[in-house]
């Protein structure tokens, strides 16, 4: 204890080969005695530094402001924190701080959608205003010129969901102290977007005739989709090392719901893979032309969909044609065969029944024929 400066301890000790003295201090709260560090000498500290800081924090435990230095230290981090937020706008902390961070960790794909949403709807609105001023009435106002262009509620979600991510990153990252203001914001209303256009046998082999005149790859890949219920992006993925022509399966990695599963081929899908060159393990069997993994569908699709005029009088773009319809159709067909829901829903790879209840109107033929049997 240094006897001019009541509560300040010291101790000779050697630090980095040299003789030092470090710096402690005791208090007394709530009968109980503390000790805490100070520092080394060599850091500059000096006896009556420490008595000054132990007197502030005997005077911050009388007025209840602190009860300890670590506790002191991670008020003046917060203050610091918030201090940087009341000066930085949303679009300093999105164009200097998340949209880096996306870039490195998301997918092309994502990258592109979220730096769009934010470049066409989120800058105009939110971009001048600094964190700590973003309040719920910003977000109604970000969500009024998308409502005035006829968006849909998935679109206005997105939007929400984006500001609630971004304000997220911003806190764990500690460069915004507070609530978030998205994160109890009340969602849109949202609207059934679901796609529920199947094609008929008829329209499926017409589909393939048109795709083979002018794609074969885009031919597989839609083949795949109906007779084996595969996403588009799950067809993008598949290597050579997925393909099991032995046991007419493809292993899908990594899927959407987060797992793994087997799509098993029909026997026309495996004749198709049979007449394939084979790579090696690691290469993608649908490749780009710059030989990486694809990311879109190829327009070959669209323009094969126009000119069978599969969509022509249609305006609800829920009962458009789209690829996705293809995995749709493959849902469909399997109901109408009379496979459970339970086997359709496990085949797709849904995460829950309820996704795949939608199919369920195209069993009501086989559930007449039970009712049916009462009358035997």
């Amino acid at each position: 204890m240094v006897k001019s400066f009541p509560g300040v301890r010291t101790k000779e000790c050697i630090r980095n080969g040299r003789r030092d003295i470090y710096f402690s201090v005791r208090y007394t709260r709530n009968g109980k005695q503390y000790e805490e560090s100070i520092g080394y000498k060599s850091e500059g500290f000096t006896a009556a530094q420490a008595y000054e800081i132990l007197s502030e924090l005997k005077r911050d435990i009388r007025a209840g402001r602190a009860f300890s230095l670590r506790e002191k230290s991670e008020q003046r981090e917060q203050e610091k924190i918030a201090n940087a937020a009341a000066n930085i706008t949303f679009s300093k902390l999105f164009e200097e701080y998340y949209q880096p961070y996306i870039q490195n960790k998301d997918k092309q794909s994502t990258y592109n959608r979220e730096v769009h949403l934010y470049t066409k709807w989120l800058k105009p609105v939110l971009g001048d205003v600094k964190l700590n001023l973003i309040s719920r009435i910003n977000l109604i106002r970000l969500l009024q010129p998308m409502d005035k262009k006829h968006l849909s509620s998935r679109s206005k979600n997105y939007a929400i969901a984006l500001t609630r991510q971004v304000f997220n990153f911003a806190i764990r990252n500690e460069l915004f102290v507070g609530d978030n203001p998205a994160a109890r914001f009340d969602e849109v209303k949202k609207e059934d977007n679901s796609r529920m256009k199947f094609l008929s046998e008829e329209e499926l082999n017409n589909l393939f005739e048109e795709l083979k005149k002018h794609s074969y790859s885009v031919y597989l890949m839609a083949l795949i989709s109906a007779d084996c219920g595969l996403r588009a992006g799950e067809i993008f993925k598949l290597t050579w090392a997925d393909v099991s022509l032995e046991e007419r399966m493809l292993f899908l990695r990594d899927t959407k719901n987060g797992k793994n599963r087997f799509a098993y081929m029909t026997k026309r899908v495996a004749e198709e893979f049979s007449n394939l060159k084979q790579g090696e393990g690691n290469e993608f069997v649908f490749r780009s032309k710059a030989g990486g993994k694809i990311e879109h569908i190829s327009r070959t699709f669209e323009r094969a969909v126009k000119t069978l005029g599969l969509n022509d009088g249609i305006t609800d773009r829920r009962q458009k044609v789209v690829f996705h319809s293809l995995r749709h159709t493959f849902a469909s067909r399997l109901v109408q065969k009379r496979v459970s829901l339970y086997e359709v829903k496990e085949l797709l790879g849904h995460s829950d029944i309820a996704m795949t209840q939608r199919y369920s109107h195209l069993a009501n033929e086989t559930l007449r024929e039970a009712v049916a049997r009462l009358d035997e």
